[in-house]
């Protein structure tokens, strides 16, 4: 029996903007039933969190990645960091390396083998040329927020120099991506490097044009823009 049939409510929720394959499985935590539902694209995926009650599916979460439990996977304020934006020598080590992993770095050690890992590639390069994580989330609808709360939300896409962050966060039905900027181009001819759930591999997929067609126009997400983060230690309050 298909996810549809089983319950046919999930349909109220998955992305209709492009061809997904869905794939369920239930779950138990805390004494309470979960059934997470994966939708797997050619470019994107994401997942859908609902609890099972005496009266159906309760949604509790979507983004690229959802967690059952207390999210242990952000950036606390409470652990006194404060975000920065990182030195341009450090940003530009960003673009270097996303340029070298185009078709050879995989995301298969990524949440799904792959399918999930938009959020989890760009952190893992920027690590691998940083040597520190700029977020420890999977999902863009939680590291979109770490983002503006550290720089705001208006930065204009000029502004951000190669090496740094475009994303579409995840917002209800529609699933998001996320992405790192190629040099300023003055036009929306910018290239775009991100993770391909299809192929679980580093690609250069995108222009800007692209991406707002996908993202802003298909999808009715929003499209920001943000430098690369440095989180260091802001003392006690």
């Amino acid at each position: 029996m298909g996810i549809l049939e089983q319950y046919p409510e999930v349909g109220n929720f998955i992305d209709k903007t492009d061809s997904y394959t869905l794939s369920a499985r239930q779950i138990d935590s805390g004494g309470r039933q979960y059934l997470i539902v994966t939708q797997v694209g050619e470019v994107d995926s994401g997942q859908l969190l609902f609890e099972i009650t005496g009266q159906g599916l309760s949604l509790k979460d979507s983004d690229n990645a959802v967690i059952v439990g207390p999210r242990i996977d952000t950036f606390s304020p409470a652990a006194a960091l404060r975000c920065e934006v990182s030195d341009p020598r450090d940003i530009n080590a960003v673009f270097q390396e996303s340029l070298e992993a185009v078709d050879r770095f995989s995301s298969a050690a990524g949440p799904d083998g792959g399918n999930l890992a938009c959020v989890w590639a760009v952190r893992h390069i920027a690590k691998k040329a940083l040597g520190r994580w700029i977020t420890r989330t999977d999902g863009t609808a939680v590291f979109d927020p770490e983002l503006r709360r550290c720089f705001g939300s208006n930065i204009r896409e000029r502004d951000v120099p190669a090496g740094g962050i475009i994303i579409s966060p995840t917002e209800g039905s529609n699933i998001g991506h996320v992405g790192i900027l190629g040099p300023v181009t003055g036009d929306d001819s910018r290239l775009i490097y991100s993770n391909s759930s299809s192929a679980a591999r580093w690609k250069q997929n995108f222009t800007l044009k692209k991406w707002v067609a996908r993202y802003h126009d298909m999808k009715g997400l929003k499209v920001n823009f943000y430098p690369i983060p440095v989180y260091v230690d802001g003392g006690s309050a």
